[in-house]
């Protein structure tokens, strides 16, 4: 039986739109934080709550979700993705101007989350059919360029919409690329590869919540994903944490302006898109990933460090140096763990299997700014609190380096 064709191209360029979209629309808020937070008389750290709230919803997204992308198809749930997450800028735009401000934005971190949670399991389960299985890591970590590309643009782009327009009006107009981008993924419906045994029983609402819940209950059970999870969750509660208030930090406690501050996120973007590539060229071909990841875990924990113990009046060489060792460490694990994902589970697997391993991934994302977020109004300083998270993923570092040298 002659195999089905393959298009890793066109099957790279739909999954990392998709993710740097709907990372720009999750990035959105924290770009805006300090300048929309006193209009609306609340602390900018309090942002820190609609990242929280829209990982939360995205925990849960990815896990229902996952089971059910083979039969509904991986596109068509991408381009459903898209347009939550417009949905979700259009009601922060709209809560605005009502009375009903606080519970719309909650309604739009909602939104944005549950766009966000979907595009993963969707890539993953794309990328397992049409990437060279030889160059996964290549293929998992240029997709995953698209978060920092995602936090890049957000960072470049919108200074100087908010210099010709209201804030709102400049989340519209994210909202309408997020819509556009929807209707140009038309085409590479081609991917998608329909697996009518994947669907899962729905006779009543346990019996779906039980299928919700497998995919988590097989990644605790297995050591080697249930480390990945825990892993993944370490990580990225550094990884939210920096995009979330590094912008925040550089204009209250280094004094930036908003652009320079923003820019400062951008540039490092770039790097941690280099990187990403890097660290997965590096994974298939002369460190092991599960080693790969226990270095960077170690890494992120001291540049999250250095970048908390810079003193107020630091030059902003050093700034930039410190912001480009996060990026280059906390932003670019994903390509790896995603394809040492895809090499212990199935093809046919790794849409559901990634639901489970994202739930705990976006566990860490959740609690990473909401934690900060509490722990600037104990520490006083956004600095400290980024030397008290940096112990997560120290920790883990030291936990994956023992259990590479045991494999």
């Amino acid at each position: 039986m002659q195999a089905p064709a393959t298009r890793p191209r066109l099957a790279l360029a739909a999954t990392l739109s998709v993710q740097a979209m709907a990372t720009i629309a999750m990035t959105a808020p924290s770009v805006l934080a300090p300048v929309v937070a006193p209009l609306l008389d609340v602390p900018p750290q309090r942002v820190g709550w609609f990242v929280g709230l829209a990982y939360f919803a995205a925990m849960f997204s990815g896990l229902v979700v996952g089971p059910h992308i083979g039969r509904l198809g991986a596109i068509r749930l991408s381009r459903a993705a898209l347009l939550a997450g417009a949905a979700g800028l259009a009601l922060a735009a709209l809560g605005a101007s009502t009375a009903a401000w606080l519970p719309m934005l909650g309604l739009a971190a909602i939104a944005i989350g549950t766009g966000y949670g979907v595009p993963n399991p969707a890539a993953s389960m794309v990328l397992a059919q049409h990437a060279p299985p030889a160059r996964r890591g290549l293929y998992f970590s240029i997709k995953q360029t698209g978060v920092p590309v995602g936090v890049g643009l957000a960072g470049l782009v919108l200074p100087p919409l908010l210099a010709v327009m209201p804030w709102t009006w400049a989340l519209a107009v994210l909202a309408l690329a997020a819509v556009a981008l929807a209707a140009a993924l038309g085409p590479a419906g081609v991917l998608e590869r329909r697996l009518p045994d994947t669907r899962v029983a729905t006779a009543s609402a346990g019996a779906a919540l039980r299928a919700a819940i497998a995919p988590l209950g097989r990644v605790w059970r297995e050591p080697a994903l249930r480390r990945l999870g825990v892993a993944s969750l370490a990580f990225s509660m550094t990884q939210l944490c920096f995009v979330t208030f590094l912008v925040s930090t550089l204009k209250l406690e280094h004094g930036l302006g908003l652009a320079a501050a923003a820019g400062v996120l951008s540039i490092s973007q770039v790097l941690s898109v280099a990187c990403r590539v890097l660290w997965g060229q590096v994974a298939d071909r002369w460190v092991a990933p599960l080693r790969l990841l226990a270095v960077l875990g170690l890494t992120m924990a001291g540049s999250a460090t250095l970048l908390g113990l810079l003193p107020a009046d630091a030059p902003r060489w050093s700034l930039m140096a410190a912001a480009l060792a996060c990026a280059a460490t906390s932003m670019a694990w994903n390509g790896v763990y995603f394809a040492e994902l895809a090499h212990r589970v199935r093809a046919e697997e790794l849409g559901s299997v990634t639901g489970g391993t994202q739930f705990l991934t976006f566990c860490g994302a959740m609690a990473g700014p909401v934690g900060f977020a509490s722990l600037v109004g104990v520490t006083g300083s956004h600095g400290a609190t980024y030397v008290v998270m940096a112990i997560a993923p120290l920790v883990v570092g030291i936990w994956l380096w023992v259990a590479s040298r045991e494999a």
